[in-house]
């Protein structure tokens, strides 16, 4: 499996939505958040070398969001959506009836001076709560990718944004999703 995500472009990422959890193991984790504040749902955020993971819970069902390399090999038969993350797209998932799901995302790409000012953007101003990783360029010369994720939460629902960078497409992925409980 080739973690390396200096290498890789947006048409080598997939964006899955799993019905069960992916244990750490399946991706090199770089950061992550466990949040354990409300007695309706839990979740852990994680950002891996090749992309992001939100696996999200409460006491019925379990959902996982995951930006993984096309090569990854993941339990397709837990597989609710995915797609290749080009262009922009959305889905609303309902598992269970327990838990309302809501993805959106989309791809810009920008010109070289306006996405190194983005790219700086991501890194310069995030809150104590944000999640953001950049690996070591081999080249000093060479921009490395950025992974940023943004969390809010409320007692019944978790919203998280991420943002990717592809610097040799001069590209930012951005996801916005919203996990809410049902409550009866």
């Amino acid at each position: 499996m080739n973690l390396n995500s200096n290498s890789l472009k947006v048409a080598e990422k997939r964006l899955v939505v799993l019905g069960q959890a992916l244990d750490a193991d399946w991706f090199n984790g770089r950061k992550h958040r466990r949040l354990n504040l409300f007695q309706d749902w839990t979740a852990d955020l994680w950002i891996h070398e090749t992309g992001h993971a939100v696996i999200f819970s409460n006491r019925k069902i379990t959902l996982t969001e995951i930006l993984i390399n096309s090569d990854l090999q993941i339990p397709e038969d837990r597989v609710i959506w995915q797609r290749v993350p080009l262009q922009e797209d959305f889905a609303t998932i309902q598992p269970g009836g327990s838990i309302e799901y809501q993805l959106n995302y989309e791809l810009e790409t920008a010109d070289p001076p306006i996405f190194r000012y983005l790219s700086q953007e991501l890194q310069l101003k995030p809150s104590p709560d944000d999640l953001v990783w950049q690996p070591n360029s081999k080249n000093r010369m060479k921009q490395s990718p950025i992974i940023k994720v943004h969390f809010e939460a409320g007692p019944s629902y978790l919203s998280v944004q991420t943002f990717h960078t592809f610097p040799e497409e001069f590209a930012i992925l951005r996801t916005q999703s919203l996990f809410e409980v049902q409550l009866p």
